[in-house]
């Protein structure tokens, strides 16, 4: 019985230490995996940077960090862009086969017509990395968890990490 109770006891400690260490203000940042991979694939970063802040010299968007928008209008500005800025369109059919705020192709001339991302996403990876900017970067402070869960634990780019 005592030893089943210290198995237990083991288990347990070994668990909640797994959680908390991929936790970051109480997430568990191995349920977005999938969404952290599209966020690379589609090179999200290369305008939002790895961190979600943006700006500041480390890629042109916004930051991701402090945007107070919806699940689905993340969802739809990931699908349909923003025309007229630099964010671009990563659903393939968008404006051509699906109506993208409630227009297409046709209703824009040259100088506004919305831009196309070099990768598109289907409509279950646009999903998960709203799901990974929602629930991981929007509102979350930029913490050295976070920047483990993006490169690897142990990382130099963690070690003199600036919020």
């Amino acid at each position: 019985m005592r030893k089943r109770k210290n198995v237990l006891s083991f288990i347990f400690l070994f668990i909640s230490i797994s959680i908390s260490s991929n936790n970051i203000l109480g997430i568990n940042l191995e349920e977005y995996n999938y969404g952290l991979n599209v966020y690379k694939k589609g090179n999200c970063m290369g305008c939002h940077s790895w961190h979600g802040k943006g700006g500041g010299g480390y890629g042109a968007g916004v930051s991701l960090r402090n945007i107070n928008l919806t699940l689905d209008e993340i969802i739809n500005v990931i699908k349909c862009g923003r025309p007229g800025t630099g964010m671009p369109y990563f659903f393939r059919k968008a404006y051509k086969e699906e109506k993208c705020y409630d227009t297409t192709f046709e209703d824009y001339d040259s100088s506004y017509r919305p831009l196309s991302s070099k990768k598109f996403l289907s409509s279950k990876q646009i999903e998960a990395v709203s799901i990974f900017v929602k629930e991981v970067l929007q509102d979350k402070m930029l913490d050295e968890s976070y920047c483990e869960f993006f490169f690897k634990k142990g990382s130099k780019v963690c070690l003199n990490l600036k919020n």
